[in-house]
């Protein structure tokens, strides 16, 4: 069994001021934990949040009694609230999230469109994936909002394929995304696969996890080991760090991105990136 390598890209965060799953997942993979695993819990901490922020606008001579009432007062209506109160909030928070995000992402790839091709570059990790990666977690469950950031994903694909190849074809094909089929050997073809960090680590259990799950649990540091179906493994390796152990024979660079410009319109769940890396080997 090989043993491929990948280096932890990093990628250039938004011009967003607060933390959030587009800086190194910091909040928005501990909100993704709780989108799964406590939607009460989410919602409690958006309500420490608020406190927080509460907390430090209160001027240097004013009552921290004040600040206490207000606790009290904010802490009751909270919990007066009932469960699908709790819920319908939460997902709220969550989605506000996700239409910043997507908003950001639409404005950075809209001013790429308007220079594309442009310079001539390698194929690079996107910048994108980590914010679209918050995005799906954030609003998950919501069929328009995971449409529209496949498509972000299409367009960031394309006109980084032009930037490499320098054909303006690709421009093209960035604004009036492609129709495909599904090819049902792309990935079935390829066997399961085992991203980690620490290579000294036994071997890992195959995870019947949610991709989406994995994902940031990975990400966040949470497990170290993922073994999984492609193209799970090779995406996290290729984005989040890893080594990657399988069996496939990488196919070579030209051949993997063409099988993707004309295949990822048809894997809306996938970022093509990860169907670029399945076929690499987690490898650009």
């Amino acid at each position: 069994m090989r043993r491929r390598s990948s280096a932890d890209k990093p990628v250039r965060s938004t011009s967003r001021s607060r933390a959030n799953f587009c800086d190194r997942l910091h909040l928005g993979t501990r909100h993704a934990i709780h989108v799964y695993i406590s939607r009460f819990s989410a919602a409690f901490l958006a309500l420490v949040l608020s406190l927080l922020a509460t907390s430090a606008c209160v001027g240097p001579h004013s009552s921290g009694a004040l600040w206490s009432q207000q606790y009290v007062d904010q802490e009751k209506a909270y919990f007066a609230l009932t469960d699908a109160q709790r819920r319908e909030a939460t997902t709220a928070f969550e989605l506000s999230l996700a239409d910043e995000s997507l908003a950001a992402e639409t404005q950075r790839l809209d001013a790429a469109q308007q220079a594309c091709p442009g310079p001539r570059q390698p194929l690079q990790v996107s910048a994108g994936d980590k914010v679209r990666d918050g995005i799906r977690l954030q609003a998950s469950g919501n069929a328009d909002r995971f449409k529209q950031v496949s498509q972000l994903a299409l367009t960031d694909w394309y006109l980084r394929r032009a930037s490499a190849t320098g054909d303006a074809s690709y421009c093209n094909l960035a604004k009036a995304h492609p129709a495909s089929q599904a090819d049902a050997n792309l990935l079935q073809r390829l066997p399961t696969a085992t991203v980690t960090r620490n290579a000294g680590a036994p071997e890992a259990s195959l995870l019947q996890a949610e991709p989406l799950v994995t994902l940031s649990l990975y990400a966040l540091g949470s497990i170290d080991t993922v073994r999984a179906a492609p193209p799970l493994p090779q995406y996290l390796a290729l984005v989040y760090g890893g080594v990657l152990l399988t069996d496939s024979q990488p196919v070579d660079a030209e051949t993997a991105a063409a099988a993707v410009d004309a295949q990822a319109p048809a894997y809306p769940d996938w970022e093509p990136d990860a169907l670029y890396a399945a076929l690499r080997g987690a490898q650009l």
